[in-house]
């Protein structure tokens, strides 16, 4: 398992971070298809569509989305 912060757009308030076993080619390939439809104004999207989308493409993957990391300082 790995924490993966995923960016899609310019602005850092809308990233997202995953919890997941799934690779980096794997999650690209399941939202390659909704950034580039949103990019070119022929679909939007949310984070949560992403989301869906990568546990709907890999059914069999731990995948847990976080819109924020608590962040212990010591």
């Amino acid at each position: 398992m790995r924490v993966i912060r995923i960016n899609t757009t310019a602005y850092s308030e809308e990233d997202f971070f995953l919890m997941t076993t799934l690779t980096d080619d794997q999650i690209s390939d399941a939202l390659d298809s909704f950034l580039f439809n949103q990019r070119f104004g022929e679909d939007s999207y949310d984070n949560e569509d992403l989301f869906r989308a990568l546990t709907l493409a890999y059914p069999n993957e731990k995948v847990i989305m976080y819109n924020e990391i608590e962040t212990l300082q010591l």
